[in-house]
């Protein structure tokens, strides 16, 4: 028998150690968050659960509609959002990652407002598209796939005629009602249709040869499968995963921890 722990009203030191986990704000939506987790650990590639990058997820999964919120000019997800940033600041979190690309709309806002570092996943996978494709980034012909919001705003990239041409802008309202369909489709459990209609989604993407396809939502990052590993493929909930890994390492390195 060992003594009964006693209980405290806040994260003692030595349940989280001395180097402070990845905070991760959750519930938008949950499949999602879900899978972001999962890729996480995946990625982190180790030996034995010990070594595995510690996490507090928060998945209060009551945030407002973004993509809606932002069509009529309302910040109210960026209130909650930031409530359980701060929620995950407070209980010793080192860094906030947030698994949702339409939130990023509202990057800079969550950056000023939080005393530790949010990484970024917009940010992260621009840089990660450039670095793959060398002096020819700026000529970079991308589309992508996800929220009305995230495709109206050009979170990611915003297609010019130039590029595609008008064909493809004719196109391109289609295109967002797919992908819109696709996500509703993933947030009411609707799998198998959802995944059936990505695969046919991207396909329409490719008939106008873009370089790169961003899967700009992360419901369709939570289904896209083996889609995922194609060469013209940027699945952003991937990278945000080896940018928190990063992240864990140069913690590992800053504190001098070894084994």
């Amino acid at each position: 028998m060992i003594d009964v722990i006693p209980r405290r009203n806040s994260l003692s030191p030595g349940l989280l150690g001395q180097r402070k986990p990845l905070g991760v704000v959750g519930g938008m939506g949950s499949l999602a968050t879900a899978k972001f987790l999962e890729v996480l650990a995946r990625k982190s590639r180790v030996e034995r659960d010990q070594d595995h990058i510690p996490f507090i997820c928060l998945s209060v999964p009551n945030i407002p509609d973004r993509s809606q919120a932002i069509s009529i000019g309302s910040d109210a997800p960026l209130l909650h959002i930031l409530e359980r940033a701060y929620w995950l600041e407070k209980a010793g979190c080192g860094a906030i990652a947030i698994p949702c690309n339409t939130a990023h709309l509202w990057a800079t806002e969550i950056k000023q407002a939080l005393s530790v570092t949010l990484i970024d996943m917009v940010e992260i996978t621009r840089q990660a598209i450039e670095d793959s494709r060398g002096s020819e980034a700026h000529n970079l012909r991308s589309i992508s796939l996800g929220t009305s919001a995230s495709m109206q705003n050009g979170l990611y990239a915003r297609p010019n005629e130039n590029a595609f041409g008008k064909q493809f802008f004719r196109s391109l309202t289609k295109l967002q009602h797919e992908a819109i369909k696709i996500i509703a489709d993933v947030k009411s459990g609707n799998i198998t249709d959802a995944q059936d209609n990505l695969t046919r989604l991207v396909h329409a993407a490719r008939s106008f040869d873009p370089d790169k396809i961003i899967l700009a939502c992360s419901e369709l990052s939570a289904i896209c499968g083996d889609i995922a590993d194609d060469n013209d493929i940027v699945d952003p909930i991937n990278i945000l995963a080896d940018a928190c890994i990063d992240w864990w390492a140069a913690e590992r390195q800053t504190s001098g921890h070894v084994g």
